[in-house]
C-alpha cells in the first residue's frame, strides 16, 4: 500500500456518523446545513424528521439520537427533566413565525388583516393544523387563535395532523381550505400562499432548541453542535426564512 492509499484509509477511518432527530419544519434548512458540515468535516449526518412530540418520545424510549432539535422549549424541558440531555450544551439558535395559508388557487384575500375577516376565512371550510395538544405548530396555532378570541368558533373546523408538514400538505392538495403552519413551511411549497401572519404576541415565542443526548457527546457530535452556531449555518437558516436569535450571533 502506497503513502497516498494510507492517507485515504486514515481519513476514512476518522469519518464518523452523527444521528440528528429534528422537527419536521427544519427539513430544508437543516439539510442545507448538513451538506456544508459533511463537506467541512468528513463526517456523515443521518437526520430523522418528525413532529417534536414524536421525536421526544422516541428519545425517551432509547432511540439512537446524538443531537435533538425540537420546535418547542417544553418538549426539550420534558427530556431534560428525565435526565436525557446535556443541558450545559443546549442552544436556541433559530426562530420562526406562524402563518395562515390557503391553496394558491384560492380566491381568498385578507385586505384588512382584522380579526373579523380572519374569522370569516377560518370558518369557510376545514382548517389544517398539527396536533393542538402535542405538536408545537399546533400548540402555537391554538394559542394564537385563543389570543385572538377565535378558537371556540374555529375548533369544529380543525383537522389535526401528526406534524406541521402534513397540515401543509392538506392545504397544498386542496383538502383543507386553510391551514396554520410555520412561515418557513409556507415558503417551501408553491401550491400554497400566505394570506396572514399571526402577531408574535399572540403565541409563545417560536424557537428551536438543540442539545446533545446524554452519553452521546463524542467529538464529532460536539463538532456538529459547534457548526450549528457558525455563520455558514446561520446563513443557511436565514435563507430558508428562519430568524437568527441573538444567542447565535
Amino acid at each position: 500500500m502506497g503513502l497516498s492509499s494510507l492517507a485515504v484509509a486514515s481519513s476514512e477511518a476518522m469519518a464518523e456518523q452523527v444521528n440528528v432527530f429534528a422537527a419536521a419544519s427544519l427539513q430544508e434548512a437543516l439539510s442545507d446545513v448538513i451538506v456544508g458540515f459533511e463537506m467541512a468535516s468528513g463526517h456523515e449526518v443521518v437526520a430523522s424528521f418528525a413532529g417534536s412530540s414524536a421525536l421526544a418520545r422516541q428519545v425517551q424510549y432509547g432511540a439512537p439520537a446524538d443531537v435533538v432539535m425540537l420546535a418547542n422549549v417544553n418538549w426539550m424541558n420534558y427530556l431534560s427533566g428525565k435526565g436525557l440531555l446535556l443541558n450545559e450544551g443546549e442552544k436556541s439558535l433559530f426562530g420562526n413565525g406562524l402563518s395562515l395559508v390557503v391553496p394558491v388557487s384560492s380566491e381568498v384575500t385578507l385586505e384588512q388583516a382584522d380579526v373579523a375577516e380572519l374569522s370569516q376565512i377560518l370558518n369557510s371550510g376545514r382548517v389544517a393544523m398539527a396536533l393542538v395538544e402535542a405538536v408545537p405548530a399546533g400548540i402555537y396555532g391554538k394559542e394564537a387563535l385563543t389570543s385572538l378570541g377565535l378558537w371556540d368558533a374555529v375548533q369544529p373546523n380543525v383537522v389535526e395532523t401528526d406534524n406541521v408538514r402534513a397540515a401543509l400538505a392538506l392545504v397544498a392538495l386542496g383538502e383543507a381550505s386553510a391551514g396554520i403552519v410555520y412561515t418557513t413551511d409556507a415558503m417551501v411549497d408553491d401550491r400554497v400562499r400566505i394570506v396572514a401572519q399571526f402577531p408574535a404576541a399572540s403565541h409563545s415565542e417560536i424557537v428551536y432548541p438543540a442539545a446533545i443526548v446524554v452519553g452521546r457527546d463524542r467529538p464529532e457530535v460536539i463538532e456538529f453542535m459547534t457548526y450549528l452556531g457558525s455563520q455558514m449555518a446561520q446563513h443557511a437558516f436565514a435563507q430558508r426564512g428562519f430568524t437568527v436569535l441573538e444567542e447565535a450571533q
